[in-house]
């Protein structure tokens, strides 16, 4: 099997590299990601300027674009012919909505957009969970062996997200669910930042109407609101969560299935 693997996170990101050595013991795997991390870019293409493209040691390259780019370059000028797009594994979930702004998704989508079967793989993260990317690369290859040979209901790809479990748990026996990704927006605000707060104390708007305003983008990812059995919600329960995606002109339509990926 030939595997075409790309990331959001950039063509060293630790993500992507060990999973790329888990894979490579059982199939042939070429890497064209992007030259530097591209994390939120969605489904964006390069077309009003150039793409270099840089060779690297072991089937692998660097696009000075986006991963939908490097799946194009992939395909149409390097001329690789992958049985599967495999995107990630990407350092942080996309989890419901996230996958509208998931360059790590568009990699997927943009494989599946030329028939190529593909996945979108995505490591949830907290700050009190230390990280193994040699480990979560083998499990994210677990729930990659089981969906393989699953039924694809028409053109889309699988969306994979990876839970946090604690550092003491490794091993590659964990729940995989069928899920609908969680329909409510993550909760965030935009918020000035501390030190352009206050000018002689004034607001900054009315110190200076014209001056430069720096913000900030501000969230509590983990307070995020989920309906349950969503992947939100189960994903921070500690399974590990797969939803398909169709892709199409009439924007993505879910496959509804509730099921564990051990049935048939």
């Amino acid at each position: 099997m030939k595997i075409l693997v790309t990331n959001d996170d950039g063509i060293d990101a630790e993500g992507l590299q060990c999973l790329v050595e888990v894979l490579a013991k059982n199939a042939e795997c070429y890497v064209v990601a992007p030259d530097q991390g591209r994390s939120c870019c969605s489904h964006g293409v390069t077309t009003g300027s150039s793409l270099d493209v840089v060779s690297r040691a072991g089937n692998q390259w660097t696009v000075s674009g986006t991963p939908a780019d490097c799946v194009r370059v992939g395909l149409l000028y390097l001329n690789l012919k992958p049985d599967w797009v495999v995107s990630g594994v990407n350092h942080g979930g996309n989890l419901g909505v996230d996958i509208l702004y998931s360059g790590t998704a568009a990699g997927a989508r943009e494989a599946s957009l030329f028939g190529i079967p593909s996945v979108a793989i995505s490591q949830y993260m907290r700050r009190d969970v230390e990280r193994d990317w040699g480990l979560n690369a083998r499990r994210a290859e677990t729930v990659f062996q089981k969906i393989l040979d699953r039924e694809r209901p028409g053109a889309g790809f699988w969306n994979v997200n990876l839970p946090a479990l604690p550092t003491e748990v490794t091993s590659l026996e964990f729940p995989v669910s069928l899920c609908e990704p969680e329909s409510q927006s993550l909760s965030y605000s935009i918020e000035e930042i501390e030190e352009n707060r206050e000018i002689a104390g004034k607001s900054l708007v009315e110190a200076d109407p014209t001056a430069l305003r720096t913000v900030l983008y501000k969230s509590n990812y983990q307070a995020r609101p989920r309906v349950p059995g969503s992947d939100v919600d189960l994903c921070f329960g500690g399974h590990a969560t797969v939803s398909w995606l169709q892709s199409g002109l009439g924007g993505e339509r879910i496959y509804r299935a509730k099921s564990t990926l051990d049935q048939r």
